[in-house]
């Protein structure tokens, strides 16, 4: 690493898209190639999360697993960060950038994947995004049946503007058998694992879990719905199952009606009311998160994390125990059916959707804290 600066400027540059453009600035004395990172950092009072961040960290990754990370501290005032370092070179380095609070949990994120050629010098700008937002931009479907008879999913996406397709912002479905062979884009594709499936399809899956675990640390993203042991009987844990990460599914089982957000300015949240309710939006909660974990809803009995959000390598993993199909068909009256396609347009970049209630959003309230 060389150096790295924070400047405070007057004017505060848009916040938006995760990566823009790079460009050559000159020809290096024949070391590694250097590179400059410029991230503007969002104004507070758009974005009172914002307040909460302590340090950026980089990590800059390529196919050879080669890896370089560094950390920056934030101070109030601050709109602007720079990083300088030098990248040996190689095709697809990954920048991934996290802005984290002091419990190290991720507030906003950004990325950008480039070629390094030897004797360049490069600079980059990387423009910071929720947590995990924008991660993909087509979504991979895997399921034997459908959850609770709901054909929720496919209804949830052509009313959000999705269509079935192999390209951007389309969809593929695929039967568990094929969790072997379909080829999985890292920073394209979002898979979807869907709730309420037989044994059959999570031992697939469990014999396959070491390539998703592969995809997912090298910046691929998962939507995990952990709905197990429900029409079709199967489940999760008698799989053998493991999260990536090492989280699993709790053994008890609660069924709480009632849901909690556990901090309402998370973006994912940000505008639904602060208890939301569904039958068994409690089906399951999660152990074992790790360190850095957004933690989005809690169950109202014993406030243990049942949606949930976190970096796994350079990937992002999202994890439900709500059987989001099944409430989604019964909105307007089962409040937690609105996360289906929050989810799913939040990794895909878009803002949260109207579906059949509005919201207002409620900024300032205090992170509640988890017992998970």
């Amino acid at each position: 690493m060389m150096r790295k600066w924070l400047v405070p400027v007057g004017l505060i540059l848009a916040f938006g898209l995760i990566m823009t453009g790079c460009k050559k600035e000159g020809v290096t004395d024949g070391g590694e190639p250097q590179v400059e990172l410029t991230i503007a950092l969002p104004d507070p009072a758009q974005q009172p999360l914002w307040n909460d961040v302590d340090k950026l960290v980089l990590t800059v990754t390529g196919q050879d697993k080669w890896i370089v990370t560094d950390t920056l501290d934030i101070s109030p005032g601050d709109t602007i960060a720079i990083f300088t370092l030098n990248v040996t070179p190689g095709t697809n380095r990954l920048f991934t950038l996290d802005a984290i609070d002091t419990l190290w949990v991720v507030l906003f994120w950004g990325r950008l994947e480039a070629d390094i050629e030897e004797g360049q010098t490069y600079d980059f700008d990387i423009i910071l995004e929720p947590a995990g937002g924008g991660a993909a931009t087509h979504i991979k479907i895997f399921r034997d049946g459908l959850p609770w008879s709901s054909s929720a999913m496919d209804t949830m996406l052509q009313r959000e503007g999705f269509t079935p397709g192999p390209g951007e912002n389309q969809y593929e479905i695929f039967p568990s058998d094929s969790f072997a062979s379909v080829h999985l884009n890292v920073g394209v594709d979002m898979v979807i694992i869907v709730n309420d499936q037989a044994q059959y399809f999570y031992n697939n899956y469990a014999a396959s879990q070491a390539k998703f675990n592969a995809f997912i640390y090298s910046g691929g993203t998962i939507f995990w719905e952990a709905c197990d042991r429900g029409w079709a009987q199967g489940s999760i844990l008698d799989a053998g199952i493991t999260f990536p990460g090492g989280v699993s599914v709790d053994s008890t089982y609660i069924y709480d009606n009632y849901n909690l957000l556990y901090n309402p300015n998370y973006e994912l949240v940000n505008g639904l009311p602060d208890t939301i309710y569904g039958t068994y939006s409690s089906h399951e909660t999660f152990t074992d998160y790790p360190l850095g974990t957004q933690i989005f809803t809690i169950n109202k009995a014993e406030e243990k994390p049942t949606l949930i959000l976190y970096h796994y390598g350079v990937g992002w993993v999202i994890i439900t125990g709500q059987p989001l199909e099944y409430c989604y068909d019964r909105l307007p009256t089962q409040t937690t059916g609105e996360l289906l396609p929050r989810v799913v347009r939040f990794f895909l970049g878009k803002p949260p959707a109207t579906t059949k209630e509005c919201y207002s959003p409620r900024f300032g309230i205090s992170r509640r804290k988890s017992s998970g």
